[in-house]
């Protein structure tokens, strides 16, 4: 990778960068032959990569720029000290044999199979028009896939739906989400349904990923009605179990990171905040938070209201998943709590007032 400055010296920090004037930034070039002064990359094989530290809160991988003692090291990112493990005392004893110490400027190198690149859809089944909408979307995304993707197609409300594309009929295993604050999944859904069935390749089974999205419905009445009617410290609660579900699904990829695929790119379709379950956002806050103080609220930049999406945005990250967000809402639904989850994952954040004049089906 080749970095190459606007300026020669980096400003000490923001405060002399803005007192200087001068626009500071970097040009960036990935997987270069040659970094920005024409030297080559130390090639690593991938199974040592395991043995690279890395930091505990942003992830970072230890190399020559930290700064480093004998039993700790501190990120050049984000300034956390980290501590050495015993095997990695050990490694760095004899620096001149770790290649991360001598360049800068790593490559890993994979050998054998290439590993498959893998989208999956997140539907809400809400109402009718919503539906349509992400059927549309992803179906005209299914004919821009290649051969050798993987897809797998999820559903969620006040429970997640697995979908097994690989028979002759769609087959879907449901895992109920628990309406507590901080409750989990019952079982694994690795248990529920093993993920070489979840993940389908693309090649063989287009027709059958389109026969499984034509048989998602609405949430019924009734499901809807018993989900909403329970009550935890006297919030009442919908269908939207969000973040329970993308929890569940990202620990479902994660063990599987590096082996079943390379890569994963979810796509959550949010019909309206998170209300159930762990995860849920109380959308309530938005113009009383403001009204003593004689504040417009939609003026207002909202700070979000809880943690647990930016704490599931690290399992992501370490499972390899990339989380882009659609909400198609006109309700306040909270994307200060929400952003975390797409933005700091590599994904993007979509919003559209309704579904007439969503361009979701273009930007998918």
């Amino acid at each position: 990778m080749a970095i190459r400055l606007t300026v020669s010296k980096c400003p000490a920090d923001p405060k002399v960068q803005e007192g200087s004037g001068i626009p500071w930034g970097a040009a960036v070039t990935p997987f270069a032959a040659h970094d920005e002064k024409g030297i080559a990359p130390v090639i690593l094989p991938l199974e040592k990569s395991h043995a690279l530290p890395r930091c505990d809160t942003c992830w970072a991988y230890f190399s020559s720029l930290y700064e480093t003692e004998q039993y700790s090291w501190r990120c050049a990112l984000c300034d956390s000290v980290n501590s050495f493990s015993e095997a990695d005392i050990v490694r760095y004893s004899s620096p001149q044999n770790c290649p991360e110490l001598s360049s800068s400027f790593i490559d890993l190198e994979i050998k054998g199979k290439r590993g498959h690149p893998c989208f999956i859809p997140m539907v809400l089944a809400t109402s009718e028009e919503f539906l349509e909408l992400i059927k549309s979307a992803l179906l005209a995304a299914l004919e821009a896939l290649e051969p050798g993707v993987l897809f797998g197609l999820a559903t969620f409300s006040h429970k997640i739906g697995l979908y097994n594309v690989q028979g002759p009929v769609p087959v879907v295993k449901s895992v109920f989400i628990p309406p507590e604050l901080d409750g989990h999944v019952p079982i694994e859904l690795e248990d529920a349904m093993p993920l070489r069935f979840f993940l389908a390749p693309i090649e063989k089974n287009k027709e059958n990923i389109a026969a499984a999205l034509d048989t998602l419905k609405p949430t019924s009445s009734w499901e809807r009605t018993t989900a909403a009617g329970q009550r935890i410290e006297g919030v009442t609660m919908g269908g939207r179990g969000f973040g329970v579900a993308m929890d569940a699904i990202l620990n479902y990829l994660g063990a599987e990171q590096g082996v079943t695929f390379a890569l994963a790119r979810v796509f959550a379709f949010l019909s309206g905040p998170p209300d159930y379950g762990a995860g849920q956002l109380d959308t309530r806050r938005y113009g009383e938070q403001y009204a003593s103080k004689g504040e417009d609220a939609d003026k207002a930049l909202l700070p979000e209201q809880t943690s647990f999406y930016k704490d599931l945005v690290r399992v992501a990250v370490q499972a390899g998943v990339c989380v882009d967000i659609f909400a198609v809402t006109d309700e306040y639904t909270d994307l200060a709590s929400l952003k975390f989850l797409s933005i700091d994952s590599g994904g993007s954040l979509f919003l559209y007032a309704n579904t007439d004049d969503s361009t979701l089906p273009q930007d998918l």
